[in-house]
């Protein structure tokens, strides 16, 4: 009888261990189904949802359940003086019609007038001569196609009439010996690829309806020269004064490369390396910390980026201050909340209320006209009163939601989670450094042109065509975040580059040609 019982006793506990690890297996099984319905919620919204990032303003509402109304409203800048307090919401002004804007100020006009013709200028009751009381005026648009014009120097000969000497007129410096084209096309082929994003082969083909041959391989020769004369010589310069700066964004984008001899195709990257108006790319074959190790040398300051490893050693190295992105946090909980989760929504509450007070006071900031000191100033108190309360905010429910069993650690909200967490300590430098923007989106948005271009001209041709292309970019971005007209920059420097001494090299920076040269600004309107 004993023995049955032991034996009996051995069953159930048998029974038990098995249930006990069926039970471990269900709950497995259940957050991998879990874990694998939202990734293909994920890549289906990827595929078909909104690609953009904005948060619709009704968006939080729909979990009105966890959310108030008073959660998602915007909350004003504090003055430094004053309590924090809430401002009525300005009026939206009100469209008048769907009238069309006129044409800008700048471009030229040509003048046609209209006039009745003799016979049609009496009255036609009376039969007496009417007189001109006024006019009326319209103005359209009208294309004038570019042409090419054929520059011809001819150059006037003296000589002595005792045979004894003769004189010929200097003609203008070429860029090289036997030059057949101004610097004008020069720059016009690189800002058209590099700017507008047009292959070489495509402009050839535009060239050829001018009545122009201009080969590929030409125009790919006179880029070189472009490149040689200005891009290495001012981007020497451009990279030491950023590297002045105490405050530098950086981001990095891959591109296809293809190998010389035929070896296939390569997988490098571009850096960039922002500060305000201060752009310069930098190219890799590889995305180690090589890129940023040579290029940020013994450059000291706050680095702002992404949760990118390849940035650690030149921070530990450099012992410089990393920043983070908020940005970045912002868009991986914005792909939990496209998936409909409501603990999501509730963590992009106070993320968004970061934002809102950054833009807040920067609308302010404007219509109040603050001086620069003023408006850092003024952030710096914002922050430290309010972003900081909001950080505190997020922390917290960031430590609520992981202790909730709905949020998967490899789920998008747990990624998200996880993100923030790692990179807590760079995401909160912004609240004591009013210098610092919220989030790395300046640097991003250097990139951008990059990303839209390699969709047209798909891979750089060479290592050297990739290291040429990223200094070239340098300039033209640069022109056009300093407001520079980027060809009208490019023509000018080439003409002025080889009778520039070493010692004044930095006045043909885009940001300092710029001051110099407002001629060569883009119009506003």
């Amino acid at each position: 009888m004993v023995t049955a019982d032991v034996d009996l006793l051995r069953l159930l506990e048998a029974r038990d261990r098995e249930l006990e690890e069926l039970s471990k297996t269900v709950e497995m099984l259940r957050e991998d189904n879990e874990r694998l319905g939202e990734r293909l919620k994920t890549l289906l919204n990827a595929l078909y949802g909104r690609k953009s990032e904005r948060i619709a303003p009704g968006q939080l509402d729909l979990f009105t359940k966890l959310l108030s109304a008073a959660e998602v409203a915007p909350e004003p800048a504090p003055s430094p003086d004053s309590a924090p307090a809430r401002e009525p919401a300005p009026k939206r002004r009100s469209r008048k019609g769907h009238g069309r804007n006129g044409f800008p100020a700048h471009l030229p006009r040509l003048v046609t007038e209209l006039d009745l013709p003799e016979g049609e200028r009496t009255c036609p009751d009376c039969g007496v001569g009417m007189r001109c009381i006024g006019e009326e005026s319209c103005e359209r648009g009208h294309v004038v196609p570019a042409q090419i014009l054929v520059h011809r120097y001819v150059r006037k000969k003296y000589a002595c009439p005792a045979g004894h000497a003769m004189k010929t007129a200097e003609a203008p410096a070429a860029l090289i010996e036997r030059c057949k084209y101004e610097p004008s096309v020069y720059a016009h082929i690189a800002v058209a690829k590099y700017s507008d994003h047009l292959p070489l082969h495509r402009q050839s083909e535009i060239f050829k309806r001018y009545g122009i041959d201009l080969p590929k391989s030409t125009m790919w020769d006179m880029l070189g020269r472009v490149d040689e004369l200005v891009s290495q010589p001012v981007l020497e310069r451009m990279r030491a004064e950023l590297l002045l700066e105490k405050i530098i964004q950086a981001d990095e984008t891959p591109v296809t490369v293809r190998l010389e001899g035929g070896k296939g195709t390569q997988q490098s990257y571009v850096w960039v390396y922002r500060a305000g108006a201060k752009i310069a790319f930098d190219f890799r074959m590889g995305r180690d910390r090589d890129g940023p190790n040579k290029y940020l040398a013994l450059w000291q300051g706050i680095l702002q980026g992404d949760g990118y490893s390849g940035y650690d050693e030149i921070t530990r190295r450099n012992c410089l201050t990393r920043a983070g992105c908020w940005a970045h946090a912002r868009r991986k909980v914005k792909v939990a909340l496209d998936l409909k989760s409501p603990e999501a929504a509730r963590l992009m509450v106070p993320i968004q209320r970061l934002f809102r007070l950054e833009s807040t006071l920067k609308r302010r900031a404007e219509a109040r006209g603050y001086s620069r000191e003023e408006y850092l100033e003024h952030r710096s108190t914002l922050r430290r009163r309010r972003s900081a309360s909001l950080l505190a905010e997020i922390d917290a429910l960031i430590v609520e939601l992981k202790g909730q069993r709905a949020v998967l650690p490899k789920g998008p909200l747990g990624k998200a989670i996880g993100y923030i967490e790692n990179q807590r300590e760079p995401l909160g430098v912004f609240v004591n450094e009013p210098r610092l923007e919220i989030d790395n989106n300046q640097a991003e948005n250097a990139l951008r042109p990059i990303a839209v271009g390699r969709k047209n001209w798909l891979v750089f041709g060479s290592p050297r065509g990739g290291a040429v292309a990223c200094r070239l970019y340098s300039l033209v971005l640069s022109c056009r975040a300093a407001g520079l007209n980027p060809e009208l920059y490019l023509e000018a420097v080439l003409r002025a580059v080889a009778t520039t001494p070493a010692t004044e090299i930095a006045s043909l920076t885009p940001w300092a040609w710029a001051e110099a040269h407002p001629e060569h600004r883009l119009p506003s309107d």
